[in-house]
């Protein structure tokens, strides 16, 4: 991930910035942890004013609780905080923090207010006064990390999309839908601009953007990656780019410093993974990872061991705990470490609950590069695989070109966007159980290893593991009759999709909240499709239910 690779002469331009890249002078920056939320004016009873409806809905969905881990920090003890003459620049709900920039003087006075438990890693998390250590070897740093640009290809995503079986499930009219998809990355560079994406911002699909790093607002000037990543989920130019939920909405953020190395990283990571959950965010996609040995920080203090890779020491790896436990599929790509002397996983990839990604060729053998498991505490890694040697991506030149690149950098998002199109279609698992099915569906699930998990998923044998363990209407069952619920979520109305089971049966359908309270009923008789109109309905999670010959069938829906 953090190696020194050369690549010969950069070019004038990019010598300019970094010479230009020396910040202000600015005080150091600290994590303070909290000891309570004592007195909050905040309170799990009314979680509206912290979490989104559609936040709330996703927890509804897996009976994931709101709890004290969910209320903002109290606003008293920000205020005191800038009382000390700190400047607050975020806080942080799940670590029940608050980001500072201090001076010694103002530390020791924050150290000295009653509601004070400590500082993460009781030292600054960067020294954002100083030049990058390793000039213009850190970019080297950055493409090993991230992964990189090869050469122009005229070809297609089409291949490696369909090795999961992308292509032909999005003929049955799946392809992200109102799902929504936060990517965190080193920036997302014209993404605004290129053709390719021009659909997600004339239908206003971008739901939400930040810079955690330059915090001036703008995702769209700063590194490429972002945009290559993207383009494998969301691309949408038939002949040329189609990504594999190129329907669904997106927040982008930018959490990764290019220029420097440090646990700040971390901690806007963790920042936007809490803002990505209030959004109401299903899965996040983070083609990032932190192992940082041998001095490649910029601060030696805050070097890892592979005894760190245990899904619970790095602040990322809590952070993408968190994130998994309110709901979110997080989908992480695994490390491009295979060829160097660490060769594992990196963090956040060995969390528990988290969707660990490796690299393979289009003949679904390892990539020389992808990461290896297990994790520190013997937690087999990664999960599942995609390709990522030669994979083809979008990026920044003209209007949008196509490139091939090396990374599980572009491995992760393929399985992100599966993910989403595989829940659109089953909305009613849980993002643990997406988990769980995409690793049994994966080509080497009988033997699974540590080089690349349960192998390369695939969505036809993800549906028929859904339906052979969940019934295909989300219970328990025995049943083969194929249904298909969408648009879902949905503002007008559902079409239930029956095939040719119930020709001719008058059926009650019923729609209640999920607490079992009944909304409606209407009586109609099956045909191949069911027409039911919703646009009278609140914003919110329902179930549909409704009895025929062969039993008692329940679905779930979102109104929007």
């Amino acid at each position: 991930m953090k190696r020194t690779i050369y690549y010969g002469i950069l070019p004038l331009l990019l010598l300019l910035v970094l010479a230009q890249s020396t910040p202000a002078q600015v005080a150091p920056r600290y994590l303070v942890r909290l000891a309570d939320k004592a007195n909050s004016p905040y309170s799990i009873q009314n979680p509206t004013a912290f979490l989104s409806e559609r936040a709330l809905a996703r927890r509804q969905r897996q009976n994931i609780a709101v709890t004290e881990s969910d209320l903002p920090v109290n606003p008293a003890y920000l205020q005191a905080l800038r009382q000390t003459g700190a400047k607050v620049l975020y806080s942080s709900r799940w670590f029940n923090a608050a980001l500072v920039e201090a001076t010694d003087a103002q530390l020791a006075a924050i150290r000295n207010l009653p509601f004070y438990r400590s500082i993460e890693h009781g030292l600054p998390l960067a020294n954002l006064n100083a030049q990058p250590t390793r000039g213009l070897a850190r970019l080297g740093a950055v493409s090993q990390k991230l992964g990189t640009l090869e050469t122009i290809d005229h070809g297609q995503m089409r291949n490696q999309l369909a090795l999961l079986g992308v292509p032909a499930f999005q003929e049955t009219g799946y392809r992200g839908q109102g799902m929504l998809i936060a990517v965190f990355d080193a920036g997302f560079l014209r993404a605004n601009q290129v053709g390719y994406l021009r659909h997600l911002y004339n239908d206003q699909k971008v739901l939400d953007t930040h810079d955690y790093i330059g915090r001036d607002g703008d995702v769209y000037n700063d590194h490429n990656h972002g945009l290559n990543v993207l383009s494998t989920i969301a691309a949408n130019q038939p002949g040329s780019l189609v990504g594999a939920a190129f329907e669904a909405s997106f927040a982008l953020y930018r959490t990764e410093n290019e220029y420097s190395e440090s646990p700040y990283e971390e901690v806007t990571w963790l920042l936007a993974a809490e803002r990505a959950d209030s959004l109401g965010a299903d899965i996040i996609n983070t083609s990032l990872g932190y192992n940082v040995f041998e001095g490649e920080f910029d601060t030696p203090a805050y070097n890892y061991t592979y005894a760190n890779m245990d899904g619970q020491t790095t602040i990322v790896s809590r952070a993408a705990r968190w994130a998994a436990r309110k709901g979110i599929l997080v989908v992480c790509s695994a490390g491009n470490e295979g060829n160097d002397a660490w060769r594992y996983i990196t963090a956040p990839a060995d969390v528990d609950s988290v969707v660990s990604v490796g690299a393979t060729y289009l003949d679904r053998s390892i990539a020389p590069f992808s990461s290896i498991g297990p994790t520190a505490n013997g937690l087999l890694k990664p999960d599942v695989a995609a390709v990522g040697a030669g994979v083809v991506v979008g990026n920044q030149v003209g209007q949008g070109g196509i490139s091939t690149s090396n990374g599980t950098s572009f491995s992760a998002p393929q399985i992100a966007g599966m993910a989403a199109i595989l829940w659109q279609a089953y909305p009613f698992l849980t993002a643990q159980q997406v988990r769980d099915v995409l690793r049994k569906s994966g080509h080497q699930a009988s033997r699974p290893d540590n080089f690349l998990g349960y192998g390369v998923p695939n969505l036809a044998t993800a549906q028929q593991i859904i339906q052979a363990e969940y019934g295909p209407l989300g219970q328990p069952s025995n049943s083969t009759i194929p249904t298909l619920l969408y648009p879902n979520p949905t503002t007008d109305e559902l079409l239930l999709s029956l095939g040719s089971f119930f020709p001719g049966e008058r059926v009650e359908f019923r729609i209640l909240h999920p607490s079992g309270t009944l909304v409606s009923t209407s009586l109609q008789t099956i045909g191949p499709t069911v027409v039911i109109p919703v646009r009278y309905l609140s914003a919110g999670l329902y179930l549909l239910r409704f009895t025929t010959t062969q039993g008692t069938y329940t679905l779930r829906f979102i109104k929007q």
